[in-house]
């Protein structure tokens, strides 16, 4: 029973925002069968079983999706992880998924800057004459600010949304229960092994949020590009670079989803392809570390057709043995 399961009070909060957003989008049915609504009603909290018309027009897979932006950074993620697995899913769930690459929005300068002064141990402007208050990106769990040294050197600050970790906890020990729910309750979708999914992505997203880690896992793969100079990773500033903030090389060039810019551009698309390849099978097949979320908003490409690869937040780990398995197949 998922009453038991439910070890925390703390979670029960959230728990009903999870079942509401469900059943507005017409998941009622799976809020039944795993047995949130009875643990909710149990406790007091009542659910509201009005489905909005507008939205149950939807097809599922853009349902889901929005399903999954309502639910927040913890979700989001998922759903951008999901997006690579097109052994499990068909086109139209895949570009509905690939859509929550873009979906995030950016707070305000001003809900940044306490936890950016803390972390720098100073105010910002002490360190970064300028800076730009108006966010380069945003994602689920962070936000890009541009920012220059008093050198003059661009760089770009990532920082961590303030008061993210206690949700995105949450969240995970809610996922990872109802994944145990959901494959002992519901065998038809035992398949998607969602127990499985849920732990690798648990792994994954404890480490995201540590941006000292990601810092690392940069510079272990730029240690491994030394000697190609078409291969850019962008370098960490340590003395401002901790948990909850990562200060980088800020990157010029043409994003890798901007394709109408690269035939404008001059630049060779074919040696582009050759030498994307080429650096991702080195990552995988050589080196046994590599880039695990390379969608076109983390490549950039510069001038003299080199390739720049950015945000190292998911990372990937390979076996000699697995290497050598994985060329015996390819070849």
């Amino acid at each position: 029973m998922l009453w038991q399961a439910i070890s925390a009070v703390r979670d029960l909060g959230r728990l009903h925002d999870i079942a509401a957003v469900l059943i507005r989008y017409g998941f009622g049915d799976l809020v039944r069968r795993t047995g949130l609504a009875g643990v909710l009603e149990r406790t007091g909290r009542a659910l509201h079983w009005h489905v909005s018309d507008e939205l149950a027009r939807l097809e599922p897979p853009a349902r889901v999706r929005r399903v999954l932006e309502e639910l927040g950074p913890s979700f989001v993620k998922l759903g951008q992880i999901l997006s690579t697995r097109v052994d499990l899913f068909s086109p139209e769930w895949i570009t509905e998924f690939s859509k929550l690459q873009d979906s995030a929005i950016a707070l305000p300068f001003s809900e940044l800057r306490a936890q950016l002064t803390e972390d720098l141990g100073e105010p910002p402007e002490n360190i970064f004459p300028r800076l730009e208050t108006q966010a380069l990106a945003a994602a689920s769990l962070a936000q890009v600010h541009r920012a220059w040294l008093s050198d003059g050197t661009p760089v770009v600050l990532k920082i961590r949304r303030p008061g993210i970790r206690p949700l995105v906890e949450a969240d995970l020990r809610l996922l990872k229960r109802l994944a145990e729910i959901v494959e002992s309750e519901a065998p038809d979708l035992r398949r998607y092994r969602p127990k499985e999914v849920v732990r690798q992505f648990t792994l994954s997203l404890r480490r995201e949020l540590d941006f000292s880690a990601e810092g690392r896992s940069a510079e272990r793969i730029a240690a491994n590009f030394e000697a190609q100079a078409d291969i850019v990773i962008p370098r960490i500033y340590w003395e401002w670079t901790c948990e909850r903030l990562n200060v980088q090389d800020y990157i010029d060039g043409i994003p890798g989803r901007d394709t109408a810019a690269l035939d404008t551009s001059g630049l060779d698309r074919v040696l582009l392809a050759q030498r994307g390849s080429d650096a991702v099978l080195k990552m995988i097949l050589e080196d046994g570390f590599f880039h695990a979320d390379l969608h076109p908003g983390n490549i950039y490409f510069l001038p003299d057709n080199q390739i720049a690869f950015i945000d190292f937040g998911m990372v990937g780990r390979i076996s000699e043995e697995r290497r050598y398995q994985i060329a015996i197949l390819l070849h």
